[in-house]
Formats: C-alpha cells, structure tokens, sequence
C-alpha cells in the first residue's frame, strides 16, 4: 500500500514538472492593456518584457488596446542587433491564430542601394554602420494588411501603423511599434490570432526560401530532401504568441 501512494506520488510530481516545463518553454501572453507611447524609451515596458535566455540576449512584450497592438523589443547582443537593423523587426498577426504569415510590419528595412551607397561612403569606416541603417531605412515594410497595398508604406501614414527603433547610449537596440487593429481584418475581437515576433536575420530568410522552393530530388525511399540551414545562435530569434487580444 505504502508503496503505491509513493509511486503515484512520483508520477503526479512528475507531471507536475512536465507541465511547467512545457508552458514555460512553450508559452508566452500578452501583457494586460496600459499606456503605451511609440518613443523607443521602453520606460512603461521596464518591468515587462521578457528575456528569451539568461543573458537577457534580447526580450520583448506585447500588449494591445481598443485600436492598436503594441510591440517592444530590447536587444543586447551585439550580432543580433546587427541582423535586425539589416533585415528588420517583423511583427506578423494571423487573424486566424495559426502560426502562418499575415499581416507583417518589417522595420528597420534599409534597401540595397542604401546599403550599397553606404559602403562607397568615404567615411564608412567612421560610422556606426548600425545607427546607419536605421537612418537610411526610408519606410515601412508592410504586407498582408486589409486597405494597405503591400510594399513600403511612408513614415507618414493615415493608417496609424508607426515603428520606432534606436541605439541608445547603454548600446541597446530599442523598438517599438503599433499596428491598428481594423487593419489585421478581424471578423472577432474575442478570436483566437497568432502573433510572430521575430528578430528577422539571413539565416531565417535562407530557410524560409528553401521551404518555399519547389521540391526536385528525391531522398532515401523515395522522400523529397532539400538542404537546410541551421540558424547559429544560441537563443531562439523568434517566439509566436496565441491566443485572444486583450479585452477592452
């Protein structure tokens, strides 16, 4: 009998364990609505970001309101900060909560003839190529949004969507973003949206392009094989939160 209550003891705490393994790895929410103002100074959001490893590498939060979805990144790594300011932040809302693309804003975005102007600068080996290719970003990449034509949509915007992203002096990368909730094509507000938050950086878009490209060859028993890419970082550069917005 003794024995019994202790092995189902065992089991019972082992599952325990299981579970909050799992939900801590697996599961990230939104912070609960408050004032939020799209300055990159993160105050309002110091106590509530989340970290993605023990060094702090880079942590975000995400919240919303009756008409915005707000995001917040702070990245300390230095490679990283590298990739998001070449290839952008990308915040993706799929209204139908699965982990897919939707709606996408991508910002930092400098294009390759800023890039390409930038290297053949006298004075590159004087700048900080980071805080350059913020400035030489001349808009926001946008694709998937209801009334807004995919491509580069203007700082200027009537739709509300605005990103801000800096170095500050402490050598943190810094964004902020909202993106309108009436743009996403919400049929609900109480449905279920997946969000992507995503450092977006070249090893990503090499692995997302060798998922989309037609498979050709043949593997072992007749299975499609394709090359993959495996991204070297230590931390993970993207995390997905699901579930419904916050209520208003």
């Amino acid at each position: 009998m003794k024995r019994t209550i202790i092995c189902t003891l065992l089991v019972f705490v082992c599952a325990i364990v299981f579970a909050q393994k799992k939900q801590k790895k697996d599961e990230y929410r939104l912070v609960p609505t408050f004032p939020v103002t799209i300055d990159a100074d993160l105050a309002e959001w110091r106590d509530k970001l989340t970290p993605m490893d023990q060094d702090s590498s880079w942590s975000f939060a995400i919240s919303n309101d009756a008409d915005f979805i707000y995001a917040a990144i702070k990245v300390k790594n230095e490679m990283l900060q590298y990739e998001a300011v070449r290839n952008g932040f990308i915040i993706n809302i799929n209204k139908d909560g699965k982990k897919k693309d939707g709606a996408a804003l991508t910002f930092p975005i400098p294009d390759s003839e800023s890039r390409r102007a930038m290297r053949q600068d006298d004075n590159f080996g004087n700048m900080n190529v980071r805080e350059e290719l913020i400035k030489r970003s001349r808009g926001y990449g946008v694709k998937g949004f209801q009334r807004i034509v995919d491509g580069l949509l203007s700082f200027q915007n009537t739709y509300g969507v605005q990103a801000i992203a800096k170095l500050t002096a402490e050598n943190e990368l810094i964004y902020e973003a909202k993106i309108p909730i009436d743009a996403i094509g919400l049929k609900d507000p109480k449905q279920t949206v997946a969000i992507q938050v995503q450092l977006n950086n070249q090893y990503a878009i090499l692995q997302k392009a060798l998922r989309n490209r037609p498979q050709q060859n043949r593997g072992i028993y007749g299975a499609p094989s394709a090359p993959t890419v495996r991204i070297p970082y230590s931390v993970k550069t993207e995390v997905w939160i699901v579930g419904p917005l916050n209520e208003i």
